[in-house]
This record gives structure tokens, sequence and C-alpha cells, in this order.
């Protein structure tokens, strides 16, 4: 993956690793409430209008389809196209290797990796719909092809199809910041000012500039306004403004790249005009300007802060003290552990039905089949247990070692989460279960008006179902009406009669209910 000859036993490790990390949450489940059921909803809409191009951005739903088309066979289309997130990941941990690579030197290529991949803020961002992902691996390409322009001009193409890429992932002022900041390199840094990084540096922005405005100008004969095809809505709105959100969420979001990154950049203070510094530090602190701008920020676009935070700290991490080095190690070693256990007692309370109390809280906060045995959950989440633990008890010494066992760590609960719960989780956050009351009701090719039933909730009962989910009155025989507080009764004229009344598992406040004319 990250270097042309055979890979060692060690770099086998890492790579499945890297696979046990990305795969686990990919498939095997219908849209999640939140943002995975809001993506998947953008995309099953863009796929059933006949995929135009006023849906911008486009690149995210592009892979998407291309996965979902072809895992077709075995695969439905959530799980299908969920894969374009893993797949982005895949890109964004390569990229950041290369661009460790070219920065401080093959060694580091792991520990770049290691410590983007233990990011909390990633976890579960990067295994959901999320056409952020598409910018995230954009960025790391952008950083890869800047690093790399004092080694080869060639690198300007990494740069340029980087800022391509960008664009059509909807980060026009992303891709302007990133090659704002490459123009700028030669003035500070005496590495970009040779003539490798000259002539990658020219075909990079030129490159850029022309496919770019190519784009631009292909969606202009289509008639698309320029502030959709720049994306421009996302600075658009005032109102929205958050400025110190990201400087907020980075304490938990960037955990543990955060304080390795800030330690390389203390111990480099008095030799901080370096490539390796300064090149990451300036993309975060960018970054950081420019989206206190953005109108309603969430977690999912701080997915493109990661890469220069994840460089920084692979930078730091073979000088941290060994006090701190073990401190890192034990609080992973021990949080994990307990996280694991705590696991394991709900799958007891949730399996065997013991402590019984805690399978009645179950029971309550809506999980079904509490007190059945299921021999595969327990079996698969055995075989994770088992593994970690062996994992911990052969890790060797190496300054690798405190990230090894941290970003192990993460895989681990995350796999065991999955492993004991991903069917109980998929009953309580998808809206499959309600979809199931409409078919077993309503007849198929019957139409349903809706009634205060949102948009992104209308369309996953619809794909769910199957059935035609109106958003006004269209002379349908059927009407489903939400309410979003306990013990509220819809007002509906007598013409309609109450056919079921029900919600998600463990939903006490969103409630639905089907009424069929009279």
């Amino acid at each position: 993956m990250f270097s042309k000859h055979p890979p060692s036993l060690a770099q086998l490790g890492l790579l499945l690793l890297c696979a046990v990390w990305l795969l686990p949450g990919l498939v095997g489940h219908a849209p999640w409430k939140g943002g995975d059921g809001e993506h998947f909803v953008a995309l099953w809409l863009w796929q059933q209008s006949g995929m135009p191009l006023q849906a911008l951005p486009p690149l995210y739903n592009w892979v998407a389809s291309a996965t979902a088309w072809l895992t077709s066979p075995m695969l439905a289309l959530a799980d299908g196209a969920r894969l374009a997130s893993g797949l982005f990941v895949a890109l964004a941990l390569l990229f950041t290797a290369r661009a460790a690579h070219a920065l401080y030197g093959a060694e580091s290529r792991w520990a770049a990796v290691l410590t983007l991949l233990g990011c909390v803020g990633l976890l579960v961002r990067g295994h959901e719909l999320n056409a952020n992902t598409a910018q995230f691996a954009a960025a790391a390409m952008m950083l890869a092809g800047v690093a790399g322009l004092p080694q080869g001009g060639r690198n300007g193409w990494v740069l340029g199809s980087g800022a391509v890429l960008m664009l059509l992932a909807g980060g026009a002022a992303e891709a302007a910041l990133f090659l704002g900041l490459a123009a700028l390199l030669p003035l500070l840094l005496d590495e970009y000012r040779n003539p490798a990084a000259r002539r990658g540096l020219v075909w990079g922005i030129g490159g850029a500039l022309a496919l770019g405005a190519a784009w631009l100008a292909f969606l202009g004969t289509q008639r698309i306004p320029l502030p959709a095809a720049l994306n421009l809505g996302r600075w658009l709105a005032p109102a929205g403004l958050n400025p110190s959100y990201y400087l907020g969420i980075l304490g938990w979001y960037a955990w543990p790249a955060w304080p390795l990154a800030a330690w390389a950049v203390y111990r480099a203070r008095r030799q901080w005009r370096t490539p390796g510094v300064l090149l990451p530090l300036l993309v975060l602190l960018g970054l950081l300007l420019l989206y206190a701008f953005a109108a309603h920020p969430g977690e999912e676009q701080g997915l493109i802060l990661l890469p220069p935070l994840a460089l920084l700290g692979a930078a730091g991490l073979p000088s941290v003290r060994r006090g701190a080095a073990n401190a890192l190690l034990w609080f992973g070693v021990m949080l994990f552990g307990f996280i694991g256990l705590v696991f394991w007692v709900y799958w007891g309370a949730h399996d065997l039905g013991s402590p019984a109390r805690l399978a009645a809280r179950l029971t309550k906060l809506g999980m079904t089949h509490v007190g059945e045995l299921r021999p595969w959950a327990l079996a698969l989440g055995g075989v994770v247990t088992l593994i970690w633990i062996g994992f911990l008890v052969r890790v060797q010494r190496s300054p690798l070692r405190p990230i090894l066992v941290w970003t192990a760590g993460m895989t681990f609960i995350w796999a065991l989460l999955l492993a004991l719960f991903q069917a109980p989780l998929d009953r309580r956050l998808s809206y499959a279960s309600v979809a199931a009351e409409l078919v077993a009701r309503v007849p198929a090719g019957a139409c349903i008006q809706t009634h205060e039933v949102r948009s992104q909730q209308r369309l996953l009962l619809a794909y769910h179902s199957g059935r035609l989910l109106a958003p006004a009155d269209v002379g349908c025989d059927w009407l489903l009406v939400e309410t979003r507080r306990r013990g509220v009764e819809p007002h509906v004229s007598a013409s309609w009669i109450k056919q079921w009344e029900g919600a998600r598992p463990g939903d006490r406040s969103d409630r639905f209910h089907l009424y069929a004319r009279h």
C-alpha cells in the first residue's frame, strides 16, 4: 500500500488493522436516523430523478452510485452506496501516508495513518453515508501534492487532481485555500524554490484552474448558477454562523492527534520554518479561519481538519517522552478495556436477560428480542475480544506502540459493538419497522398522503415500504400523520378511521398514526 518493496509481516498486520477498522459498519444495516439517513435520502432522490446535474456537488453521488451498482447483486442499495465512504477514507489514508513520507521520511508513514485512524471523530463519520468523506480524501490528496512538490514536478498533478476532486466534492473554497497556500510557500520556504517545485506548482495550479474552468463552463451551459456550481450556499447564511464551533469540538474530535500535534509544534518552536511544521500548520489554521464563516457547521465537515493534524501528530510522535507515551498507551488499554467490558455486560442483559434490571431497561428503551440468545453474535464478539487481548500480549516496544495500541483499541470497540449489537441497533435506529407496518396494512400500489411527516422520514419510509408517500393531499385513500410529543392525538376529520399507531422501537416522542378513508 505504501511501499514498492514486498511488505513485511508487520506491514501486513498494519494493513489488516486498517481493513478491520474500515469494513465493519459499512454494510449490513439500513440507513440509520441522522446523517446516514440524510445522505441516503439525497442519493436516492438523485437516482430517482435520473441523476441531474442540478444535484450538486456530484462526486460522492457518482462514486456511491457506482459502488452500489457494482455490488447490487450482493448488497442492498444503502450498503453498496456506503462503500463509497470506505473508499474515500482509504484514499485519505493513502495520501496522508504519502504526505508524511514527503515531509518526514518513509518511517513516518504508518505513524500518520495510525494517528488519523485513531481520531475519535472519524470513527462514526467515516462509516456512514457521508458526502464529506469525498472532501476528506481530496484534502489529503492536495496535502500530499503540496508536500511532494520539492521532490518532483509530478506531484503538481497530484495537487491539481486533488483540487479538481475537491471542486467536484463541493469544496471550491477549500480548493482555493490549498492552491493559495501552495502559491505562498515559495515565499516562506527555501525548499519550494527549486526548479522541480516551481514546475510542479505551475502544472498543479494551472491544471486545476483549467479543468475547474472547463467544469464550470459546462455547468454554465446547463444553466446552473455559479453560486450553486461553487456550493456557495455554505457561506451565505450569516444567521447560522458559529465561528468557534470547530475549536470547541477538536478537543475530543481530533483526540489523540491534537496533543501530539501540539507537542510537535512546541518542539519546533525555534525551527518552525520547515515544510513538516509550516505546511500542515498553515493548512490547519487556514481551514479553521475559513470555517469560522461556515453556515451551520457540523461534525461531518470537520473531517477535513484531521489530515493536517495527523501529519503534525506523526512528526511529534517519535519525540514524545516516555512518560507521556506510556500514559497514552495505558489510558487506551484501560479505556477500551472498560468499554469492552460494558459492551459484554449489555450483551448479557440483551441476550441472556441478566442482570434483569438492565434487561428491563433495554426493553424500555426499545430493544427488541431481549432474552433471546444469538450464538453468532456471541461467537463473533468472542473472537474480536480474543484477538484484541492477543494483540496486547504480543505488541512490541517501538515509537509507534502508543498510537498503535490506541488505534487498535478504537478498532476493537467498534468491531465489538457491531459484532454484538448491529442487528438490535439496526432495528432501533432505522425506519424499517415502521415501513413494515405500512406494508402490512396498505395495499401495494396504494398511495399514502402525509401530514407533519418530515421529509427525511417520509422518503425513508417510501424507500423501505415501496409505497408512494405524498407530501400533501393528493386524493389518497390513506393518511399518515406524525406527532412529536407524547400523548398528543392528531386532529383529523371524521372521514378518516385510524388503522395503526406506533413508532420506531424506543422512540418516545415521534409517533406515526395511519388512517384509512372512511
